[in-house]
């Protein structure tokens, strides 16, 4: 009875268990992926400023239903947003702060800093 509860516990095991892929990621996805979250993270704390929140109020948005739907944007839509405030006459720090940050992260491909803990050297 035990050698049927171990072969039964075995066979579960072995079929519960998914296989693993791993796939190659080129450095311009790395670089996208990285993007895309520093600007969602731009805009999240542009709504969190007491100015933007007043101007939502009086357009009658919630800061919380406007944080929902910036997390819901696509690369695309947040990429649209981001050229429009690039735009707007205070906007042109952000191109600065994005190239800095796009060069950091490709001299943590290359091995040259450790700025990013997620992205690992290629040559590693």
């Amino acid at each position: 009875m035990t050698k049927l509860i171990t072969l039964v516990s075995a066979l579960l095991l072995t079929l519960g268990m998914g296989t693993a892929s791993a796939g190659v990621y080129s450095s311009n996805e790395v670089l996208n992926q990285a993007h895309y979250q520093f600007s969602k993270q731009q805009v999240l704390t542009m709504v969190d400023s007491s100015e933007v929140q007043t101007q939502l109020e009086a357009l009658g948005v919630s800061p919380a239903d406007a944080k929902s739907r910036i997390n819901n944007m696509t690369q695309n839509e947040l990429t649209a947003l981001n050229e429009q405030m690039n735009n707007m006459p205070a906007g042109g720090i952000v191109g600065a702060i994005v190239t800095v940050l796009a060069v950091v992260a490709l001299l943590d491909l290359l091995g040259v800093t450790d700025v990013y803990p997620f992205i690992r050297p290629i040559n590693s």
